[in-house]
């Protein structure tokens, strides 16, 4: 049995030999690169939301996102991570918001997002009023990028508890425009990496781009209540 051991033996002395021998000899093939393992940072909850019914209503009055369905996928990203990390037990369709908004709607008068919670027997909304979402922000090269504006309402305190708290009406409805125009809102932006060159005219391209940026902004506004970690890119290089 130590017979057959001996070569594999041999080998690995051998390689520890090579080994000790390009440290010492200090090579420049690698330019002197060390890569050290150090925690990627973590990011805090910006807000920690109650366990209660909610729902996440994204109001795109300006149609920035096309089509339709990137918003829906926005608003069903979120909500699924809501459901993943634990953070809620109970998160209603964002289908069933936009359709209780498009039935209470009546154009120049904002919905009450009173009226949305009820149809859909919510309890706290996450309100995302969306400002931008395109593709190129060159209009000739990818370069996906979205904005939008977050607020997180609770009905049973009737307060905007996200990001600052403050008292909403406390006659009658609160709508969309109260919230919008008297209360701060949490500016999220978001991009993607360097894209492909393949240029815009691809319509599975801007397809691919469309649904890429829809979901990360989806899991962005999710990440915003609770901690999580984010690469460390370039942090473990140290260039001697």
């Amino acid at each position: 049995m130590s017979s057959l051991n001996l070569p594999v033996n041999r080998a690995l002395l051998l390689l520890a030999l090579c080994a000790f021998g390009f440290l010492a000899t200090g090579c420049n093939v690698a330019s002197g690169v060390a890569y050290f393992v150090t925690p990627n940072p973590t990011v805090e909850a910006q807000y920690e939301i109650r366990d209660i019914p909610t729902v996440i209503f994204v109001d795109d009055r300006r149609n920035t996102v096309n089509p339709v369905r990137f918003r829906r996928l926005i608003a069903e990203t979120a909500s699924q991570d809501l459901l993943d990390e634990e953070l809620v037990n109970e998160v209603f369709s964002p289908r069933d918001a936009d359709l209780a908004a498009r039935k209470f709607d009546r154009g120049s008068t904002p919905v009450e997002i009173s009226r949305i919670a009820e149809a859909v027997e919510a309890k706290q909304i996450i309100y995302v009023e969306m400002i931008q979402f395109v593709l190129s922000r060159d209009g000739v090269s990818p370069d996906p990028y979205a904005s939008c504006n977050i607020r997180v309402l609770d009905l049973e305190q009737r307060k905007q508890v996200f990001p600052d708290k403050k008292e909403l009406s406390e006659a009658g409805e609160f709508n969309v425009e109260q919230t919008v125009s008297g209360n701060k809102s949490y500016t999220l932006q978001v991009s993607l990496p360097s894209q492909t060159s393949q240029g815009l005219t691809d319509a599975r391209v801007r397809q691919k781009l469309g649904e890429s940026l829809a979901e990360e902004t989806g899991h962005r506004i999710a990440k915003l209540f609770y901690e999580h970690e984010i690469p460390a890119v370039g942090a473990n290089l140290i260039y001697q």
